[in-house]
């Protein structure tokens, strides 16, 4: 009996098949994909079908298609080398300078509408960040290059802090390629800061939610309730014109609150002279995880955005142009590339033992120390919740429960065997974290929406193949003349 692990969908010109095993898409006939459609499983020398399809359904499983093959282990490939890269590989540290922010936005994580800590006057002092840049040095023998992060709260509450770990991190490994980054709300940028930031490369990046009335209406001074647009906008303006070089290297971020008109966001930062030269723009929707009331998603805000994507397939034909394309989509082009062409290769099919994507090897990739000198995953998980912390910078690593967040997979096992998103999945331990347990309904329940993030990529990824664009030859292989 043959039970492919494939995922069907079609465009308006063509049937495709996601072949999970070989990791390939194939466009396929019409007749065989309305008999796979309908078909989960089956006897190929049983099946009501002509001769001819049951010869084209046969070639396909003869080409290496339509195996039946799944995972049967849900166990993450880097776990046996875990206790090793924690010792050895680790690349990356964000230290929360504070717990304290000026502004006080209506969807940040902090804010109470989530199941997270609250604003705080905490501020990390010296010896604990001293601590911790300690710690990752101390196990990073084997990574050539190590980046230091700063956050809050509002980071810049604290700049006497970053700038000390700054000096002390280029003392301790000045023979080291090291990289610094900040996210900030924008709104403490003055010159002293900002000759500092310039003088050692800071990556920046700013939370700027498109014109004023959209973004004054979340992010707002706690101590007036007033907008920061205007304070925030005029920074900007002063680093494109004092400081161009460390312009180049700031990363703007929008969140998108679909109650918003999408149009509004998108014409600023097409329009505004001071973004002119920005190719893309980072853009996200209000975080879901850990969140206490459900967010709800507006259909004309979903219409403006997929407007914009159809503007976007456009150009890449020469029928608009390039200018008129909205920097929030092609940071989408961006990440549809990487997805479907840059990092899907050809597989030999699917391993016994895997683990779907979507998790971090945490501590390795993204270690997040709060103001106390505990640490977690990176800086999105809850800082109430136990599930979490991986450990203490004055004990070290626990290696136990980071294997255990690594392989969430393990809690949603017999669903995730089965799903044909396997590999393109972004679920990871934050969306399972209920402070007290890894939930499986919990995590189950972001499922959907991840599914169906993947499966308009798909038909817009085959929808400009379609239309002659080239990610590169035979990125989809054709089947449907076979």
């Amino acid at each position: 009996m043959c039970q492919p692990f494939i995922y069907t969908f079609q465009t308006r010109l063509h049937h495709y098949v996601y072949d999970v095993n070989t990791n390939l898409i194939l466009r396929i006939k019409e007749e065989a994909y309305h008999f796979l459609n309908s078909h989960s499983s089956f006897d190929l020398d049983q099946i009501e079908a002509t001769p001819e399809l049951q010869q084209y359904i046969r070639d396909l499983l003869d080409n290496g298609f339509l195996s039946s093959q799944r995972p049967q282990i849900m166990n993450h490939p880097k776990t046996k080398h875990l206790e090793h890269m924690l010792q050895h590989q680790l690349k990356t540290l964000t230290l929360q300078v504070t717990q304290n922010c000026n502004l006080r936005c209506s969807y940040c994580v902090y804010s109470g509408g989530y199941d997270n800590r609250g604003h705080t006057n905490l501020m990390m002092d010296f010896e604990t960040a001293r601590k911790c840049i300690d710690f990752v040095i101390d196990r990073s023998v084997d990574s050539d290059r190590l980046d230091f992060g700063f956050y809050g709260g509002e980071p810049l509450i604290n700049f006497p802090l970053v700038k000390k770990c700054v000096e002390y991190i280029k003392e301790q490994v000045a023979y080291r390629d090291v990289g610094f980054h900040l996210t900030t709300n924008g709104t403490l940028l003055n010159d002293d800061i900002l000759a500092f930031l310039d003088e050692h490369r800071f990556v920046l990046t700013i939370s700027l939610d498109g014109d004023q009335e959209n973004h004054d209406r979340n992010r707002r001074f706690a101590v007036n309730g007033r907008g920061s647009f205007d304070t925030i906008i005029a920074n900007v303006d002063k680093i494109k014109r004092n400081y161009p070089g460390l312009f180049e290297w700031i990363n703007f971020n929008v969140v998108l609150d679909t109650r918003n008109d999408f149009g509004c966001v998108n014409d600023f930062y097409t329009n505004y002279e001071t973004f002119e030269s920005l190719y893309s723009v980072k853009s996200s929707y209000i975080n879901d995880a850990y969140v206490k009331d459900e967010i709800l998603y507006r259909n004309e805000f979903i219409e403006q955005r997929g407007y914009e994507v159809v503007k976007m397939m456009l150009s890449k034909f020469g029928r608009v142009d390039e200018s008129h394309v909205s920097k929030l989509i092609k940071d989408y082009y961006i990440q549809m590339y990487f997805r479907m062409f840059h990092y899907r290769k050809p597989s030999a099919g699917m391993p016994i033992e895997a683990h779907h994507g979507g998790p971090c090897v945490p501590g390795v990739q993204r270690l997040f120390a709060d103001v106390h000198g505990n640490l977690y995953p990176c800086e999105r998980v809850s800082e109430q919740s136990e599930v979490v912390q991986i450990g203490k910078v004055d004990t070290g690593f626990e290696v136990d429960k980071i294997s255990q967040i690594l392989n969430v997979g393990t809690i949603t096992e017999d669903a995730c065997k089965n799903c044909w998103n396997f590999r393109f999945c972004t679920l990871c331990v934050a969306v399972a974290d209920d402070l007290h347990t890894l939930s499986k309904a919990k995590k189950l329940s972001h499922c959907s929406v991840v599914k169906n993030d993947i499966r308009h990529t798909l038909l817009d990824y085959c929808m400009m193949n379609e239309l002659g664009y080239d990610f590169s030859e035979d990125t989809i292989l054709d089947f449907e003349k076979a």
